[in-house]
């Protein structure tokens, strides 16, 4: 790393040049990156109920309405509510991508041949004719509904912004809006442009001010706004060069890295502005920086990337594109990190040390000082308050729901789940179900006795919660009969024989048109399709009324008929369930890819479990708590665990690498604990904090699930820090810590284990694994090693020069004895029965393998061989 980074200082424009290069390629089509967010992103494509769906769709068409409410103070058989009707529908129709519109004036048209009908006669005729009765008019006659059947087309915006037109040119008095699936999607779209427009500026703009406040400095300010800007021009450059649309899941992206690439630059810029003060010039002092924390940063990114790339085992694809470009992004910001900050700051002017004034750094210490003091004193108050937190936790857990219905992603007051709910106040509402039944006969559902059972499925479908209307091709067909038969009342009610069933069916094509009967019935009348209006709202009574309905056809059309519950809620509804399993293999996978690093890094597995603990203890803590404030698992909130493990483990890494040079220095665990804290801490409450600060942000999105997201992201930011800060020291206080890089980095010299006789028949990998017990000190020639009777927990054993033993018990030195390479020192017992004053000295300059007895100990359990060899040797 030190390497790397000094041929960056020695060359940085050739470096920034090359950051410039790749901005620009990657940026260049970033004008064409655009925003879809579609009702079908929350639909998972390769479950059955996905593809019955498609099926279904192929079969009977879309079926996809816009409701337009029209809602008067009077009547809307009077003559100005009724012509105020009549213009809308009539300017709908002409417009490009509808297929149908079905309004009272459209009834009254079929039904009135003679056209010399009054209002008043209108609506005596329409009295006994149910299919209209809160479908198309309220029971109170203020209130009608204009439904407009919709061709199959991609973009419907032009289609819901012209409708809006004319319902803005027409309303004259009346409350006029439009309502149904379409306008959902349209409203995600424009919500999610809205939040991508706002949300990451205001984020962006938090972020500055807390970086003044932490630096008091232009540098600390542009650097880490710089490289995060830069890392997203790369992410979402390659979002448009891949042609990957923006969604209401993707939006989240900036805001993750605004957060974490402001983490990382922050821990850099902590450790390069503390060296300013240190008499190191700016490329010693950028080297010094960078390769401190450069690895520990590029391991934190990775576990981040563990976390975040774990979503890709969800089947959700939106999920899958953010854990794609999340993963690209941190990818970027390490990039930008390691190459473009120490660029940077090789060509700006040495600046003076960022001042600190005593009253801030006395602050910081008191509260870092209480930290400690509670890591080593009140263990027996923090261990047991963590773990009933954690049972808490899990109970809550338990209680966890699923909900991907797209309007519970609005807020209460929106104008989606407003009108939503206005409507089936005395309406059927917008929430389509289909109920498709097949036979096995051709022309079944022209038989009467088959009529007779779609009234009664019909009857029951009528009778179930949150359903406010079901409709059949066997309503139009009454509709029909009473029009053949001079409206007289007893005559709207279903045919009777099969004669006057294929007549009535003439009659529709005729005045319906083919197209609209094969929404409801194929050509060959083998299947029927019941439409249900409803107002549910969640996906849980979507698969229990779905589970009611399926029960019923089982009973009723048993044998070799064949039947289905369809529709886009019920797809989507099935697809919240997977989404709990993708939730469940998500975090597995992190948490164990996660464990496997720290197993790796930190050769134990008992630190890889201490490691694991307080980057769980979140998690648990923060599903626990959706799940007993009821707070639903959706699409957005699935999200926590993956990004909340990834980047609360990044503090975990730092912490512990840090920890593992404090220890190494007197492997006295309660001294590195505290030096560890104070060097550490308040580099990792400010990443915590800006982290924090960054998803805060997100509790002003237009989503309902976005905003609880941010509000438990806070939650869950400060819990992961109160972890790292109060269960990580405590726990690592009972375990010894090595890292994997102190093996790699070991340097022997040639042939160790011919040069220094205790390593002696070992191989060279057997020394390297005795040598993580101890590092290499070198002793100027008088420098006193060991005093006999000193506390000690070391052993030395001499590499190379040599050591003398003298009396100082007198005023003069009474030499004693003198040792040389391949020695060992520090047990005394070559001395023993010498003056209790014998001292060792080096009597020129030498070089000591200084060994930790404690850490030989846990050699000797993971490395039995290798420590079975060298305590023979330490013998002979």
């Amino acid at each position: 790393m030190r390497t790397l980074i000094r041929a960056i200082v020695k060359r940085p424009l050739a470096a920034l040049g090359l950051i410039l290069a790749v901005t620009i390629a990657l940026g260049w089509p970033l004008p064409r990156l655009r925003i879809k967010t579609s009702l079908y992103d929350l639909i998972i494509e390769d479950l059955p109920q996905s593809r019955y769906y498609r099926e279904f769709k192929k079969q009977f068409g879309t079926g996809e309405m816009i409701l337009v409410a029209v809602r008067s103070k009077e009547s809307v058989f009077t003559e100005p509510t009724y012509s105020a009707i009549k213009e809308i529908s009539d300017e709908i129709k002409k417009l490009e991508g509808v297929n149908k519109v079905i309004s009272l004036p459209e009834i009254r048209e079929a039904m009135d041949v003679t056209g010399a009908w009054k209002l008043p006669d209108f609506d005596a005729a329409l009295a006994p004719v149910s299919l209209l009765k809160r479908n198309m008019i309220s029971p109170d006659k203020r209130a009608t509904v204009i439904s407009v059947v919709l061709k199959e087309q991609k973009y419907k915006d032009p289609l819901i912004r012209s409708i809006e037109k004319i319902i803005e040119a027409s309303k004259k008095g009346l409350n006029v809006y439009q309502v149904g699936i379409p306008l959902v999607g349209q409203a995600l779209e424009s919500n999610t442009l809205r939040d991508f427009k706002t949300l990451p500026p205001i984020t962006l703009g938090i972020i500055i001010v807390m970086l003044y406040f932490c630096f008091r400095s232009l540098t600390g300010v542009l650097l880490p706004v710089s490289t995060v800007l830069i890392s997203l021009v790369w992410t979402f450059g390659l979002m448009a060069w891949t042609d990957t649309p923006l969604t209401m899941v993707t939006m989240i992206v900036p805001i993750l890295m605004i957060a974490v690439g402001t983490a990382y630059a922050l821990h850099i810029m902590t450790h390069y502005f503390g060296l300013k003060g240190s008499g190191k010039d700016v490329e010693e002092a950028i080297c010094d920086s960078l390769s401190h924390l450069g690895l520990p940063t590029v391991l934190a990114s990775s576990t981040t990337m563990v976390g975040l790339g774990s979503l890709l085992a969800n089947r959700i694809d939106s999920i899958q594109e953010f854990a794609l470009f999340s993963c690209a992004g941190i990818a970027s910001l390490v990039v930008c990190v390691i190459v473009f900050i120490p660029a940077a700051l090789a060509l700006i002017p040495p600046l003076k040390k960022r001042p600190v004034t005593p009253e801030d750094r006395g602050r910081i210490r008191t509260v870092l000082a209480r930290i400690i003091e509670v890591n080593l004193n009140h263990q027996r108050i923090v261990f047991p308050a963590a773990g009933f937190l954690m049972l808490v936790g899990i109970a809550g857990i338990c209680q966890l729901r699923v909900e991907l219905n797209p309007l519970s992603y609005f807020k209460e007051s929106s104008p989606v789940r407003v009108r939503f709910n206005d409507i089936y106040r005395d309406m059927a509402g917008s929430s389509p179900i289909n109920v498709v039944v097949k036979s096995p006969e051709d022309e079944y559902w022209q038989q009467p006795e088959s009529v007779k059972a779609i009234e009664d499925l019909q009857k029951f479908l009528d009778s179930l919660p949150g359903v406010d209307k079901s409709i059949s091709w066997l309503d139009y067909a009454k509709l029909v009969r009473y029009a053949t038969n001079r409206y007289e009342p007893e005559y709207y009610s279903a045919p009777e024989f099969a004669f006057e069933v294929r007549m009535i069916v003439n009659n529709l094509k005729m005045t319906l048109g083919e197209d609209f009967l094969r929404g409801f019935v194929d050509n060959d009348f083998t299947q029927t399709n019941v439409l249900l209006r409803t107002h549910i709202i969640n996906s849980k009574d979507f698969l229990k009324t779905k589970e009611k309905i399926m029960a019923y056809l089982g009973e009723h059309f048993p044998g070799k008929f064949s039947y289905g519950v369809t529709g886009l809620s019920i797809a989507i509804a099935h697809s919240s369930h997977e989404l709990t399993k993708g939730q469940v293999e998500s975090l597995s996978i992190a948490l164990g890819l996660i464990f496997i690093i720290m197993v790796l890094l930190f050769m134990s597995l008992k630190v890889g479990l201490i490691a694991i603990f307080p980057n769980l203890f979140p998690i648990v803590l923060i599903f626990g708590l959706m799940g007993w404030l009821g707070i639903e698992l959706s699409m957005i909130t699935s999200l926590i665990a993956s990004i909340a493990i990834g980047i609360a483990v990044d503090d975990t890494i730092h912490y512990l690498t840090r920890y593992n040079l404090e220890f190494k220095k007197d492997w006295d665990k309660r001294k590195a604990m505290e030096r560890t804290i104070l060097a550490v801490g308040r580099p990792i409450v400010f990443t915590s904090l800006c982290i924090t600060a960054g998803f805060s942000v997100l509790m002003l999105s237009s989503f309902q699930p976005t905003a609880v997201f941010g509000k438990l992201m806070i939650i869950t930011m400060i819990s992961a820090l109160l972890a790292d800060l109060l269960l990580l020291p405590s726990l690592m206080l009972h375990v010894e810590l090595v890292t994997i890089w102190d093996l790699l980095l070991i340097k022997l010299g040639k042939d160790p284990q011919e040069r220094i006789p205790l390593f002696m028949g070992m191989s060279r990998g057997q020394v390297r694994y005795i040598m993580l017990a101890g590092f290499l000190e070198t002793y100027r020639a008088g420098e006193v090693i060991f005093r006999q009777n000193d506390p000690s927990d070391s052993m030395y054993a001499i590499v190379s020069g040599e050591v003398k033993v003298v009396d100082e018990s007198g005023s003069k030195e009474i030499f004693i004895d003198k040792l040389e390479q391949g020695d060992v020192v520090g047990e005394m017992g070559f001395i023993r029965g010498q003056p209790r004053s014998a001292t060792v000295k080096a009597d020129r300059e030498t070089e000591l393998l200084k060994i930790n007895k404690r850490m030989l100990k846990r050699l000797q359990l993971l490395y039995p061989p290798t420590a079975q060899k060298f305590f023979m040797n330490l013998l002979t």
